[in-house]
């Protein structure tokens, strides 16, 4: 599909995806305190997938995916869901919470660098010295972080994580354009989040002291904000950015983070 120029509906999802996610951060450190990493990307995955799926039976007439895309939409759960969100959820625990909403930011470098070797997508000069003046600007923001790594301190574990959740995210945004030639975008996030969720069930059980039953009740309004907001409202205006305008464009709102600022200035977030 063209990616067309002109700001659109899609482009108001997208900008919401942003401000959504950009809060998602400081409650996902306030779960990450009662929740295991992994039982907490398991359980986000979870609760998304329940939300979307009554939607997607009752507003989608067709259910059925073609043979040979079965295959494409494990690989696009893979990235996009399981590995992404292990990275994510274990990133943002070991990492500050500024430090995980600043290398999220990093995704639209990995785009153009897959697009362009990948698929030989044309890429404009201006749009290449961009995202190389954000990667400088990324570097100096964490470069304390591995200086600390060198004494036997800093969040570089967690760092090198979210870079790795900012790689898989690439992949993903750059590879889900062609599966939805075919399908619409709510089609293939349900069955995404489906595929997850399946990958996760192994994960449920939370490590941590007390268990389930031990999460607070603000815990639990962390955990279900992070899943109905990031993994819910926020993936699916994200898919449908990819299918209307195109990863290229689409992946470009990674970069707008006021939202995130705006909630990292509280000193109430500032906990660890």
């Amino acid at each position: 599909m063209t990616e067309r120029k002109t700001f659109s509906s899609t482009d108001l999802y997208l900008l919401l995806a942003t401000v959504l996610w950009g809060s998602d951060y400081l409650f996902a450190k306030i779960a990450l305190r009662e929740v295991s990493p992994l039982s907490f990307a398991a359980i986000r995955t979870l609760i998304s997938t329940a939300a979307t799926f009554p939607i997607f039976l009752r507003q989608e007439r067709d259910w059925a995916v073609k043979p040979r895309h079965l295959l494409y939409l494990f690989g696009l759960a893979l990235l996009g869901t399981f590995i992404n969100r292990v990275c994510w959820s274990t990133g943002v625990e070991l990492t500050t919470a500024s430090n995980a909403s600043l290398l999220s930011t990093t995704s639209p470098i990995f785009v153009l660098l897959i697009s362009f070797f990948l698929f030989r997508t044309a890429v404009s000069w201006r749009a290449a010295l961009g995202i190389l003046v954000s990667l400088v600007g990324v570097s100096m923001v964490i470069q304390g972080d591995w200086k600390e790594w060198a004494k036997g301190g800093g969040h570089v574990w967690g760092d090198l994580l979210m870079l790795l959740a900012s790689l898989t995210w690439a992949f993903f945004t750059v590879l889900a354009k062609f599966l939805m030639k075919d399908h619409s975008s709510l089609k293939v996030t349900a069955y995404i989040m489906l595929i997850g969720s399946i990958l996760f069930l192994p994960f449920l059980p939370n490590e941590k002291a007390g268990g389930w039953g031990g999460v607070s009740v603000l815990g639990w309004v962390s955990v279900f904000y992070v899943a109905f907001t990031g993994n819910f409202l926020a993936y699916f205006f994200w898919m449908r950015g990819i299918q209307n305008i195109g990863p290229m464009r689409t992946i470009l709102y990674s970069y707008l983070t006021p939202s995130r600022r705006f909630f990292l200035r509280s000193p109430f977030w500032a906990k660890p």
